[in-house]
């Protein structure tokens, strides 16, 4: 490695960076990387790429493999451990118990599988490039978590964090967030049975002390609400109460953060805990991301080589395993390959658990090397690798044909009135209002377990895809008075426009959109009525504003709730 003050030239210039290189203080090892961040994210944003990228190669640029300008290793490490605690904290922060309700079955089953899988094809690809088989397994199960972090930043970016693919990639991902903890408490480099019982015991003991702590944080929060600044030392002090807790349990500090965080998670004062924490932890997940950078020590032929296949993994056999696992669960191959493709990238689990299994000697540098290389590479290029499920689906199309247990034919009536496609949220208020015409409502919906619910209530329904043609077409729809697509999606509706008005012409089509230049779209192509909820929901609530006063709120606020209760029952 070339030393960055051979390539000074300047006799003046030399003298000064030597004294900052050998300076111990922090500051200003903290002034570098805040500035070299700060500029490399700012070229990031302007290119469009994941800041976290920068991240990562302000490190590489900081550390030893570029200009060594920060070369004190407790420095480096001192950043990675609170960048941990931050970082792990706000995953935990996001894990409600209300959040692990909705289809947690299929995502765990999904997550189990897919990481079993991942990690075994890792392993013996990395034993084939002479890794130990200690440290292919556990660079294997490195390989098989993604980035929550990444990926729903993205699906945040696009709208559409409540679809029902992001709903099964969150879900599966926190699956896979459980899993990195449990992971991360068992890391060692022997396993005895003594050692295998004991982690059990403190597994357990760590997950009644949180479990209390559920209930005491609530008291302490209620009378500590008053206070933004008292709020804001009390969170502090439960995340570093459990951060000394997992130290004194032996486990990494980064399972006490997690769970200081899924306790805080699940009080009434999440949102201020979140709002008043959120500058450290942004501040602190620079400062990790920075120090994993600044710990790749070397790219070489060695790591390189098994890189590629390391690569393939995740961008194509990983997406896969996904994919066909939650087809065989019954879901559309469409939305399979649009959840799969979004798990082709590492996690900041893989960077968490790789640095512990580093500083326990578990692993080697080489090893963390090609870690960090296949994080920074596969992060870079999620935006473009969680959009391949789409042109993929004409090659994987053929697997709609196979039938699953999910997927039982059903009768289709061939006398129905009225035809809703897509019954979650507002095709719920739909159904309930349309309640006395129940014998005349089809209903079509692509999730499965809406389709068992409508099953379990009598109403005739059919899982199915508004994007499929053929599909479309084998409906009853030439008697129909009434169609109402609740689907958001323009094309989607242009499709079912251009399919039912080719065979019934005088059914009353009503569809979806969400931008005006949609709408307008909409209407050429022949729909009779365009819903806009953003619209038609901001009109009725400035007339109730205008119109009631406090008083008359109070009553509409408790009849609202009622409605809402009702409205839920509609499906669940």
């Amino acid at each position: 490695m070339v030393n960055f003050l051979d390539l000074l030239g300047n006799e003046v210039l030399k003298p000064f960076f030597s004294s900052i290189i050998l300076t111990p203080s922090v500051l200003v090892s903290i002034s570098l990387v805040v500035i070299v961040a700060a500029f490399l994210a700012f070229i990031s944003k302007l290119l469009k790429q994941e800041i976290v990228i920068a991240y990562v190669v302000a490190g590489i640029v900081l550390g030893p493999l570029v200009l060594g300008l920060i070369q004190d290793k407790t420095v480096i490490n001192g950043f990675a451990e609170i960048g941990i605690t931050f970082l792990l904290f706000t995953v935990g922060l996001e894990m409600s118990f209300k959040k692990l309700k909705g289809g947690i079955k299929d995502s765990l089953i999904a997550g189990i599988i897919q990481v079993v899988t991942v990690t075994l094809v890792s392993y013996f690809i990395l034993v084939a490039f002479a890794f130990s088989r200690v440290e292919a397994l556990w660079l294997g199960v490195a390989i098989a978590f993604s980035s929550t972090v990444v990926v729903t930043k993205i699906l945040a970016d696009k709208n559409e964090l409540n679809t029902l693919h992001a709903r099964f990639i969150i879900g599966i991902m926190l699956a896979q967030d459980i899993l990195a903890i449990v992971v991360l408490a068992v890391l060692t480099k022997e396993f005895t049975i003594p050692f295998i019982a004991f982690t059990l015991t403190k597994i357990i003991l760590l997950v009644l002390l949180a479990f209390l702590a559920t209930f005491v944080a609530k008291g302490i929060f209620k009378k500590a609400s008053s206070s933004v600044e008292l709020l804001f030392i009390i969170s502090l002090a439960f995340l570093f109460l459990f951060v000394l807790l997992a130290y004194f349990l032996n486990f990494s500090i980064a399972i006490g953060a997690f769970a200081a965080g899924i306790i805080l998670a699940n009080t009434p004062y999440k949102l201020e805990i979140e709002t008043g924490t959120k500058a450290l932890r942004d501040f602190f997940s620079v400062m990790f991301f920075v120090s994993i950078g600044m710990l790749l020590a070397n790219i070489s032929k060695d790591i390189i080589l098994p890189l590629i296949p390391v690569l393939l993994v995740l961008i194509v056999f990983e997406p896969l395993v996904t994919a066909l696992v939650l087809r065989f669960k019954g879901y559309k191959t469409r939305t399979c390959l649009d959840i799969g493709f979004s798990f082709a990238q590492l996690s900041e689990f893989t960077l968490i658990l790789m640095l512990s299994a580093l500083s326990l000697g578990i692993i080697s540098q080489k090893a963390f090397d090609l870690i960090v290389l296949a994080a920074v590479i596969s992060i870079a290029i999620t935006p473009y690798t969680i959009k391949l499920g789409k042109p993929l689906y004409p090659i994987f199309k053929f697997l709609d044909k196979i039938k699953t247990s999910a997927e039982e034919e059903r009768p289709l009536a061939s006398k129905k009135a009225i035809f809703l496609f897509g019954c979650h949220r507002m095709g719920s208020v739909f159904l309930k209002n349309l309640e006395k015409d129940k014998e005349k409502i089809f209903v079509v919906d692509f999730d499965p377990e809406i389709i068992k619910s409508l099953t379990k209530k009598k109403i005739s329904c059919a899982y199915g895809d508004i994007s499929n043609v053929e599909f479309i077409n084998k409906l009853p729809i030439e008697n129909a008075e009434l169609v109402l697509s609740t689907v958001p999606k323009k094309e989607e509706n242009l499709l079912l426009l251009k399919t039912i008005k080719a065979r019934n012409r005088h059914a009353f089509i009503a569809v979806v959109a969400e931008k005006i230049h949609d709408a307008l779209e909409l209407y050429d192509a022949g729909a009779d009525y365009v819903i806009m909820p953003f619209i038609t929901g901001a009109e009725h609530s400035i007339e109730l504003i205008k119109n009631l006063d406090k008083q008359e709120f109070k009553k509409f606020r408790g009849e609202q709730i009622k409605y809402l209760e009702e409205l839920h029952r509609v499906l669940y």
